[in-house]
This record gives C-alpha cells, structure tokens and sequence, in this order.
C-alpha cells in the first residue's frame, strides 16, 4: 500500500516501469476532464477507468489482484479504503477474467481519499474501495489506474 498527495507522487519512481508511466499520466493529466469509462494509456499494461460510484458505510468484502496494481484517485467526493494484510476468508476464490477475488479481512489501515490524494492497491493485496468517509454515504467520481505488474 502506498498513499500520499497527488504532488508526492515521483517519490514512487523507479518500483516498475508500468507503474512510472502510470505516475507521470496521473500527474500530467486532467483525469477529471475524462469521459466514464476506459481510456488505454498503454494497451492492457496500463489503462485507467474514468466513473461514478456509491460510497457504503456497510461494504463486507475485501478485493483483491494478481496481474494489476490499483492506483486509486477520487475526482470528486470522499471515500476511504481499508487495507488488511490477510485473508481470514476468500469468499470468491481469485479469476484471471476480471483478475480479482474478494475475501472477508480483519481491517488494519483506513485510509481517507478525496481530491489530492492517492493510494496504490499492490497486486495480492487486500482493500476495500468505496467505503463511506466518517459514515457518511456520497456519489463519488473517481478514477482507477489498472497497472500490470
């Protein structure tokens, strides 16, 4: 898990050249200018999925990815994600189609998003997007940067 400011973002250089290019788009441009939907940037090694989502305050399920990161950037409205370390149940085993699984965890990290912020989902894993921020349930427009490892 990494999260930190928007601006902070070249401090992360250098892990994968995936996640570089990945970066330097997420800096260099306006994502919230962007149609809903998804928008290659390299192919299937990096793309970024433009949408409007409902945040939960009782969301159960942690997801989680084999082939991808997730760098996940809200454009309007707050949202946190939760981090876990580990599985206590998989609840839908792992799919390449799709690349994800989703599992019950005990939390460890909240991490609060909104404009300006950022986090990226290390492939394996387990998060939980969508979560409502301080219980309280929004519309949010975000954008989720899919980055092969």
């Amino acid at each position: 898990m990494i999260y930190d400011k928007t601006e902070n973002a070249q401090r992360y250089m250098g892990i994968s050249r995936n996640l570089d290019r990945a970066l330097r788009y997420m800096t260099e441009t306006d994502l919230a200018q962007m149609e809903d939907g998804r928008h290659e940037i390299e192919g299937d090694e990096v793309f970024v999925n433009i949408m409007q989502a409902d945040t939960k305050a009782d969301r159960k399920e942690y997801e989680f990815h084999e082939e991808y990161y997730d760098i996940q950037i809200d454009l309007s409205g707050r949202e946190d994600i939760l981090f876990a370390q580990e599985f206590q149940e998989i609840t839908k085993p792992y799919s390449g189609n799709g690349d994800i699984g989703m599992g019950i965890c005990t939390c460890e990290t909240v991490c609060h998003l909104e404009p300006g912020k950022f986090a990226i989902c290390m492939p394996t894993e387990p998060h939980m997007p969508g979560v409502a921020a301080e219980g309280c349930e929004e519309r949010i427009r975000k954008a989720v940067i899919k980055v092969r490892k």
